[in-house]
C-alpha cells in the first residue's frame, strides 16, 4: 500500500505504525527533489502520522506536483 513499507493494516501489527511520519516526513521530501527535478507530478502512498490531531495515523496519497510543493492530499 505504502511504497516505504508492507501493507500495515492486512498485517494488524503494531510495528508497521513506525514507519508513519507527518505529511512533509523523509518519503515526501525525497520525492518532492525528485519531482522537481524530472519536472514530474507524484501521487505517493503514505503512511501518515498527524502530529495535529492527536498523531492519528491516516493511509494518505499525497500529490507533489511538478515545482515540488505538495498540492494535494487524500486521507482514507
Amino acid at each position: 500500500e505504502a511504497w516505504m513499507m508492507p501493507f500495515a493494516f492486512c498485517t494488524r501489527e503494531k510495528k508497521w505504525c513506525d514507519f508513519a511520519e507527518p505529511i512533509n516526513g523523509d518519503s515526501t521530501q525525497l520525492l518532492q527533489k525528485l519531482a522537481q527535478k524530472h519536472n514530474i507530478v507524484i501521487i505517493s502512498p503514505i503512511l501518515e502520522r498527524d502530529i495535529n490531531h492527536g498523531e492519528t495515523i491516516w493511509n494518505t496519497a499525497v500529490v507533489i506536483g511538478n515545482h515540488g510543493n505538495i498540492i494535494g492530499k487524500h486521507r482514507k
